[in-house]
């Protein structure tokens, strides 16, 4: 054999390792294909040799194949012993050789020279001669894509003679999977590490075999999904030895795509893994159909809002929703005022546009998880989900949602370079469960949509008179309130805390409205309508204001001078971003001491964003103001961020107060807060204390300020003033 006859040796050798299934036929064969094509005349093959520990110099190696020899052949399949050096190294003269291969015991022909060829991770190929062979080509190296190919075909041959038990098929399964297969084939070894892909793979994927052997498939990951996915992909497969499933994946060029892919694990027969083998499916166009499908099917065409099908869908989901939480929902039906008309003097285009505008415009009305929906024509369908589980309030957040609607899509429509105006009749109806039809609930909305329109347009009705009654109620107070202000019907009343001796040590500022034909007015009437229509952030400055004046005024009088006085601050007063300012500027303007106003918050201002409040009461603080936190105990996660709000003091609610000697579990809340309070550094006050039997249970478990009916109910500041000065007489 030449250099210039190697290529056609090469292949031909290749060839024949390819072509075999199984281990033995492949070992013989390419030992017979090697014989034919050097000058050596008889070989075997040892795989899986062990190091050499014996102190003779031999090593116990198994026999795996062998060929011109008939004592060597009479070995197969036993364990036979060699020389170390012959496995190990290779001898470097002729006479070397003979001499290293005068102690072979295994046979009984005397060969002069030998080819040692290793096989990557496998094994070793020794070749025979009786003569020194009169070639002097490195054949070691000339052979070495072969061997690198052996050692693959062993790999797969042990593994398929494993598994199928002597299956003769895999060149045929190859063909047929993996070259004409228009699913891509993908076959990893037991540690996930890719041993073999078909074209379709790469036709899929862009990615060639080079450049994923060896690697995980998650090289190709989406990012799309997340841990928990694989996790549970990979539990079911180790469970069954399968699974299926649509997974995004991502080609070599970057772009994600959704596959289908079933992936199998393959055992051996006594159930240890071999590998897995997976095929996937490119379903970029079915799901782009199915899309499009999905679009007709539950989407208008020209606003692309859910049509009514998907309506009924989405009203079916809250019923069931209210069902489970109780609390209500709603569906607002708008129409279109002088549609028709527009439509018809300007034209269908100039319609389509305007229909397409309003529900633009409809979608900025309302919150995540809301539906709109258009039913045809110029009819709109809103459905409004976890609303208040108390009818009215229900109907007052139902109301608000409504009027921003009104207001928005009363806003004038340029529409090609015209200016149309239109604006909307709304009916609304409540729902709550399945205490109505769905067919109910939307002709009730019809119906209330129409008596809106009988109402003059451009207007709002309720399907339930009284629920009607009551929104206008609630609309005739809201503007009252508005007023109230200026009118000077809101003043401030002082509830008195005191210590353990029944001192007083300060009071709180509580609103009240005195109306003059309503007279007063409760402040849970009032004061979430101020919440609602943000009107308590205007409300909340004239407030502390009044608090701040009346602290200036009690520094005058030794009897009131160091009293401190807290002032409840809202969520939306404290969020707004000039706050602190305003506090800064108040404090300058009435020259109080600061150390006196003391702001009480309530976990749910805390909650809508506590690190901004967290740097609004630093920056307080360090003006002296102090802090207190209202309600305590009645949220839900006080404890995770009470401890990085930097306050002074904390109020059990008097919710925990009132059955305190009578109720464990109440009274096991109460101790555990005044705990906490110490533990923190923090000032414990009490309100809501009626009984003396209540303050005493307080006072003896740690809790030494009270407030409450006990003490004394709150009061405009002459009769707060006459009851301190009667106290001290």
């Amino acid at each position: 054999m030449g250099h210039d006859n190697i290529l056609p040796v090469l292949y031909d050798l290749i060839v024949t390792i390819g072509s075999e299934i199984s281990v033995k036929p492949l070992l013989t064969r390419t030992l017979q294909r090697l014989l034919y094509h050097t000058s050596f005349s008889a070989g075997f093959i040892c795989l899986d040799v062990p190091p050499c520990s014996r102190d003779d110099g031999q090593v116990e190696v198994h026999l795996d194949a062998a060929v011109g020899d008939f004592d060597l052949i009479g070995e197969l399949g036993k364990q036979i012993f060699l020389p170390c050096e012959l496995i190990c190294k290779t001898a470097e003269r002729e006479d070397e050789q003979a001499a290293l291969l005068s102690a072979l015991r295994c046979t009984q022909t005397p060969y002069k020279a030998y080819l040692k060829l290793p096989i990557p991770n496998c094994g070793v190929i020794v070749l025979l001669a009786a003569t020194i062979p009169a070639t002097r080509l490195p054949l070691t190296t000339m052979l070495q894509p072969v061997l690198a190919h052996l050692a693959k075909a062993i790999l797969l041959c042990r593994r398929n003679d494993a598994y199928t038990s002597g299956l003769a098929l895999r060149r045929d399964l190859l063909e047929e999977v993996f070259e004409s297969s228009y699913s891509a084939v993908t076959i990893t070894d037991s540690e996930s590490n890719i041993i073999e892909v078909n074209p379709a793979f790469t036709r899929i994927t862009g990615y060639t075999p080079e450049e994923v052997l060896g690697r995980n498939p998650q090289m190709m990951a989406s990012g799309r999904h997340g841990q928990d996915f694989f996790e549970e992909m990979w539990d079911t497969i180790r469970a069954e030895g399968h699974w299926e499933g649509e997974i995004w994946n991502r080609r070599k060029n970057g772009e994600v795509f959704p596959c289908w892919i079933n992936i199998n694990q393959v055992n051996d027969k006594a159930g240890s893994l071999l590998y897995y083998v997976s095929m996937f499916s490119d379903i970029s166009k079915r799901k782009e159909a199915e899309a499009q499908i999905h679009q007709l099917e539950f989407y208008d065409p020209l606003t692309q809002l859910p049509n009514r099908r998907l309506l009924m869908e989405r009203l079916q989901q809250a019923f069931a929703v209210g069902s489970r939480t109780g609390q209500h929902g709603a569906v607002l039906f708008i129409d279109l005022d002088n549609f028709k008309a527009i439509n018809d003097t300007k034209g269908h285009e100039t319609g389509d546009l305007l229909l397409a505008e309003v529900a633009k415009r409809l979608r900025t009305c309302v919150r995540e998880g809301d539906t709109v929906a258009r039913l045809g024509g110029d009819e709109f369908v809103v459905a409004l989900e976890y609303l208040n589980a108390i009818s009215d309030e229900a109907a007052a957040q139902a109301d608000l949602v409504a009027e921003n609607i009104r207001d928005v899509l009363s806003q004038p429509y340029n529409l090609m370079n015209h200016t149309h105006h239109t604006t909307p009749s709304i009916g609304v109806v409540l729902f709550r469960g399945h205490q109505q039809s769905l067919d109910d609930v939307l002709k009730h909305a019809d119906t209330a949509m129409y008596q809106a329109k009988t109402a003059g347009r451009n207007a709002i009705r309720f399907y339930d008179p009284v629920m009607q009654a009551a929104i206008e109620a609630r609309a005739d107070l809201e503007e009252e309130l508005r007023h109230a202000l200026d009118k000077k019907q809101l003043q401030l009343h002082y509830q008195i805390q005191v210590d353990s001796l029944r001192r007083p040590i300060g009071a709180e500022a509580l609103l009240r409205w005195t109306h003059p034909e309503r007279g007063s007015i409760l402040p849970e009437h009032f004061v979430p309508l101020s919440e609602e229509s943000g009107m308590i952030v205007s409300i909340g400055i004239w407030v502390l204001n009044a608090a701040c004046a009346q602290l200036k005024a009690w520094q005058h009088d030794p009897l009131t001078r160091d009293l401190t006085l807290a002032v409840n601050v809202s969520a939306k007063q404290l969020h707004k971003a000039d706050f602190v300012l305003q506090v800064q500027h108040i404090l300058l303007k009435t020259g109080i001491r600061p150390a006196l106003l003391k702001l009480e918050l309530t976990e749910s201002a805390v909650l809508e964003d506590v690190e901004d409040t967290i740097n609004k009461m630093r920056e307080i603080k360090l003006l002296g103001v102090s802090f207190s936190m209202d309600d305590f105990g009645t949220g839900y996660s006080s404890l995770q961020y009470l401890k990085r709000l930097p306050l002074d003091q904390v109020k059990i609610d008097q919710s925990f107060v009132r059955d305190i000697t009578t109720d464990p579990n109440d009274a096991a809340i109460v101790q555990t807060v005044i705990a906490m309070g110490e533990a923190l550094g923090l000032d414990v006050i009490a309100e809501g204390v009626e009984t003396e039997a209540q303050r005493e249970f307080l006072d003896l478990r740690g809790c030494h300020a009270f407030q409450g009916f006990l003490f004394g109910r709150p009061m405009p500041v002459e009769e707060f003033e006459a009851m301190l000065r009667a106290s001290r007489g």
